[in-house]
């Protein structure tokens, strides 16, 4: 916005050297053209520069009134320190008087709130009450610039409109100081003299002026707005979080699924378009006092106020979130030639009984989890299933606080010795009645928070005992994409561990798990590769198995998927397949695992594919880490 009201004053600047050669400084004219230039600050420059963030104002007042008559807010103690703190913002030494106003039955106007950086003033000292251009915007409910010159100590007034069903409720007003505005007079002047004399310099003068003056404004609109989307970012909801206490309204956190693949496929301005895009769609279905907010990446928070009191508000509220849903996936976003389907999930919560807005967004955000497992690009709304899903996430996180995270040991097996070559590291958690509880029962709750990542360290943390303990012991740990991309987990391994430890540590990662970009994923793996680690392809067979992609990570082992060694005795395509996964690495010098050996056919299948390391309940159930002795 700033820049666009710089462009405009260099337009007028050019105006005005043009006007200078034609009229080759006509007396007549100049006055005339002293009034263009005045006209052309206040609407080029002070609109733009002041309106958004009087519109923010305006909004907080309508959120906080809730339906009412505005002045109600006003006569809270409580309503009105925080209305005062965000009008506060807007005092400077250019602003002379700040104030909000209303009108009476009588169609009088009355102050609801003066917060005058000065003296407060005389009623008759800021504004001429005879003015019809006041009662004016009651008509056209638009911002409106009113020049008084009848009142000694101002200049102009800037009115923005609150308003509410489609009436204006009330008008914020800020009237810039005499002094301030009398230097815009005084450069008028220089421009008029600079037609007369040939000075082109003085226009340059102009537009320092006007940029200075409204730095202010810019700095400002940085403050609260996410410069790619134009949508509110997280600054505004923690600085303004306090509007949100004790009033009903509906949370959203909307997610753009696969975002990533978007941006590594077509690039970052296509992603970039398509965030814009998206804010356009989501603020064409919403209100004007509605608060659409750009949480962080692909993420945005919607706040929706409520009103619990109508039988339609939760039909009224899933009719709005189907509506942002099918406006999003039903029109592709066409750029560059390129029709793109974008699809969203969207998690929901009421926030009926929630002592915070923080608090109710964790819980839209466990719904919109809860989304994304049942696959993406659909709704959901917290309710008492999640909360219980959420108890069992406070009993996780409790067991980390405590230091109840442990891990047992289950071999790998050479099979031509029938000796254990190697141990994987499998995750339990030990509750206070001393229940084991195992991965399957925890981690998918826990995927997407800060709690997984917790509980990550604290198996490497484990893991770095026993291999100080046992010096001969090889130990591999279970890693998902998200441990690998995340900077502080690589961090750890190369922190923690010794040349010698590293060495005797394989990392396993899943094969099926989805990695979205192979080139971060891979350097990433080179970090602990560089340290000593070997790497292990986990669950392979059990993806689509992009066999250019596992040569390019340049693993040390593929250990099969459980779904075919399971099968191999009874299916003969499954025996095929493991035995075409055993060529395919022994061509590449990949050593091959077999996991799930858990009868003696199984067993005797494996042999006969010449695979020579095996896992399983048949050769070795996992085993807590104080019996790792027997097996040295």
């Amino acid at each position: 916005m700033v820049e666009r009201s710089r462009k405009h004053l260099l337009n007028l600047s050019y105006m005005f050297i043009f006007i200078f050669l034609i009229l080759g400084g006509s007396y007549i004219l100049i006055p005339k053209f002293g009034k263009i230039i005045e006209d052309s600050i206040i609407n080029d420059a002070v609109i733009p520069g002041i309106s958004q963030p009087l519109n923010n104002l305006r909004k907080a007042i309508l959120f906080k009134s809730s339906g009412q008559d505005i002045k109600y807010i006003f006569q809270n103690p409580s309503s009105r320190r925080e209305i005062e703190k965000m009008f506060s913002l807007f005092l400077t030494p250019d602003v002379k008087y700040a104030y909000i106003l209303y009108r009476d039955k009588d169609g009088k106007l009355r102050y609801l709130l003066d917060i005058s950086l000065e003296d407060r003033g005389r009623y008759w000292q800021k504004f001429d009450i005879f003015n019809p251009e006041w009662y004016k915007v009651f008509e056209t409910k638009r911002d409106l610039i009113i020049k008084q010159e009848l009142i000694d100590f101002l200049w102009i007034t800037y009115i923005k409109p609150i308003v509410q069903n489609n009436e204006v409720k009330g008008l914020i007003v800020l009237d810039f100081s005499i002094e301030k505005l009398h230097e815009i007079k005084k450069i008028v002047r220089k421009i008029q003299n600079a037609l007369l004399i040939g000075i082109s310099f003085v226009l340059v003068s102009f537009i320092v002026s006007i940029y200075q003056f409204f730095r202010y404004e810019k700095k400002l609109k940085k403050m609260y707005y996410d410069p790619l989307t134009g949508a509110y970012n997280r600054l505004f909801l923690y600085e303004n979080s306090d509007l949100f206490k004790f009033y009903p309204f509906t949370v959203f956190v909307i997610d753009i699924d696969h975002f990533k693949k978007i941006n590594d496929t077509y690039g970052h301005e296509i992603g970039d378009f398509v965030l814009k895009e998206l804010t356009k769609r989501i603020n064409r279905c919403i209100r004007d006092n509605d608060i659409l907010i750009r949480y962080g990446g692909e993420e945005f928070l919607l706040l929706i106020r409520a009103n619990p009191v109508s039988p339609e508000y939760k039909k009224n509220i899933l009719n709005l979130a189907k509506r942002i849903k099918n406006e999003i996936e039903f029109y592709p976003f066409d750029i560059e030639n390129i029709k793109l389907k974008v699809t969203v999930s969207i998690g929901i919560n009421f926030y009926e009984h929630e002592k915070s807005i923080e608090e109710a967004i964790k819980h839209a955000d466990i719904a919109l989890y809860s989304a994304k497992q049942k696959g993406r690009n659909r709704i959901e709304v917290y309710n008492v299933a999640l909360k219980v899903s959420e108890k069992n996430i406070n009993v996780i996180k409790e067991a980390v606080e405590e230091n109840r995270i442990v891990c047992h040991y289950q071999p790998i097996i050479d099979l031509s010795t029938i000796t254990a070559v190697k141990f994987e590291s499998l995750v339990r958690i030990i509750t206070k009645d001393g229940e084991v509880l195992y991965p399957n029962e925890f981690i998918p709750p826990i995927k997407r928070t800060y709690i997984y990542v917790d509980i990550t360290k604290k198996i490497i943390e484990f893991n770095k005992k026993i291999l100080q303990k046992y010096k001969d012991v090889e130990i591999s740990i279970n890693l998902s994409a998200m441990d690998i991309y995340n900077e502080d987990i690589i961090k750890l391994f190369a922190d923690m561990f010794e040349k010698d430890e590293a060495s005797r540590l394989t990392i396993e990662i899943l094969e099926s798990e989805e990695i979205e970009n192979y080139d971060v994923f891979k350097k990433q793996l080179s970090k602990l590769q560089f340290i000593g680690c070997k790497i292990a392809i986990d669950d392979f067979g059990a993806g689509y198995s992009n066999f250019s992609h596992i040569i390019e990570l340049n693993p040390d082992y593929l250990k099969i998927d459980g779904s075919l060694i399971q099968k191999i005795d009874v299916d003969n395509k499954a025996y095929s397949i493991v035995k075409a996964i055993k060529h395919f690495a022994d061509d590449l010098n990949i050593k091959v695992v077999a996991e799930y050996i858990n009868n003696r056919e199984i067993l005797e299948k494996i042999l006969n594919t010449g695979i020579c390391y095996g896992q399983g309940y048949y050769l070795q159930p996992p085993i807590p880490p104080e019996e790792l002795k027997k097996f040295l």
